[in-house]
C-alpha cells in the first residue's frame, strides 16, 4: 500500500522536510475582517505580524474547504496513492479536522483517515514526520496511527502569551471562569492544550522570566520521569532573538535533549498574538522511529 501523508501549513514544515518525506501540505486560510490570506501564499509569517500590528480588529480562523481537500485527494489517487493519512491542527481550536472525519467516509476511491494532533505548530510538525518516515518505511497505517497516538500522549505544548484578547475574541479558551484577573492585570498567562486539544489557562505569573522559569520546571518533570530521548522545541510569535536564547540555555541544561527553535505562524498566531513564546516537548520522534525499525527487523 502506497500511503499519503498530508497537513496544513500551520504545522511550519520547512521545505526540505516536505521535500524528504514526501509531505503533501495545504495552506491555511485566516481572515483579518472580510479579507481572506492563506498561509504561505499570499500571507508570510512576518507580514502576518506586521498586519497585526496595524489592523484595527482582531484576526480570526478560517478553514480549507472539503471541495479544496477533494481535488487534493484526487490529485493523490492520479498519483497512485492507495491510502491517505491527514494529520491537522487540534480539533479543539479548528472545526477542520472534525469536519474532515465525516466527509472522510464519502471519498471515491481511496481510503482517507484522520488523525487530530490535539497541538499545533512543531507538535504537528514532529508527528506528520514520524508518519511520513513511517510510509516510506513501508509500515501500515493502522501501525503508523499506533505509533502517532503514543508520540500524542507524550507531546506537550505550553505557550507564553501577553494577553488573551486574542483567544476570547476567537472563542478558542476553554473554562472562561479560570480568566478572573488574567484579563486585566499586567502578567504573563501561560496556556496549554489540555487532553481534548482545546486551550485553557495553565497559570500566569508577574513577568516573563518568571512565567518562562514555571514552564521549564514543568519540561524539567518530564525529562526525568521520560525513559525515551527527548525533544523540545522552542517557538516564538515575532521573537526569534528570545526563543534562541531560551533555546542556547537549554541546550546547556539538558544536554541529552534535542532542542529546536521554530515559529508560531499565521493560524496560532491569530489566537496567540505577537511576543507569544513556547515550548513543546515530547518523544524524540527519530529514535523513536529508529527502534521502530529495530524491532521490525528482529
Amino acid at each position: 500500500m502506497k500511503i499519503a501523508v498530508v497537513t496544513e501549513s500551520s504545522a511550519n514544515l520547512k521545505a526540505q522536510a516536505v521535500k524528504d518525506y514526501q509531505i503533501t501540505v495545504v495552506n491555511d486560510p485566516i481572515m483579518f475582517g472580510n479579507h481572506v490570506y492563506h498561509e504561505n501564499v499570499d500571507i508570510t509569517t512576518d507580514q502576518f505580524y506586521r498586519l497585526l500590528k496595524v489592523e484595527k480588529e482582531i484576526p480570526t480562523l478560517s478553514q480549507i474547504s472539503m471541495p479544496e481537500m477533494q481535488v487534493v485527494f484526487d490529485q493523490l489517487q492520479a498519483a497512485g496513492y492507495d491510502q491517505i493519512l491527514v494529520i491537522g491542527l487540534s480539533s479543539g481550536i479548528s472545526g477542520w479536522i472534525n469536519n474532515l472525519k465525516t466527509y472522510a467516509p464519502s471519498v471515491d476511491g481511496i481510503d482517507v483517515r484522520v488523525f487530530d494532533s490535539r497541538t499545533a505548530c512543531a507538535g504537528t510538525a514532529n508527528m506528520v514526520k514520524l508518519a511520513a518516515a513511517m510510509a516510506l518505511a513501508d509500515y501500515t497505517l493502522d501501525e503508523i496511527i499506533a505509533q502517532l497516538t503514543r508520540l500524542r500522549a507524550a507531546t506537550t505544548t505550553v505557550l507564553i502569551v501577553n494577553s488573551m484578547r486574542h483567544l476570547v475574541k476567537n472563542g478558542r479558551i476553554y473554562n472562561n471562569s479560570s480568566l478572573a484577573g488574567t484579563m486585566v492585570l499586567r502578567n504573563k498567562p501561560i496556556i496549554t492544550f489540555n487532553g481534548h486539544g482545546k486551550i485553557q489557562l495553565l497559570g500566569k505569573e508577574r513577568t516573563l522570566k518568571n512565567a518562562q522559569q514555571a514552564v521549564q520546571d514543568e519540561f524539567s518533570q518530564f525529562v526525568m520521569n521520560s525513559q525515551l530521548p527527548v525533544r523540545l522545541d522552542v517557538i516564538s510569535a515575532n521573537d526569534a532573538r528570545i526563543a534562541e536564547d531560551w533555546a542556547s540555555e537549554l541546550r546547556y541544561q539538558f544536554p541529552a535533549v534535542r532542542v529546536k527553535t521554530g515559529v508560531i505562524g499565521p493560524v496560532l498566531g491569530v489566537l496567540t498574538g505577537d511576543h507569544a513564546l513556547g515550548m513543546i516537548w515530547s518523544l524524540d520522534w527519530k529514535p523513536l522511529l529508529k527502534t521502530l525499525n529495530q524491532e521490525q527487523k528482529q
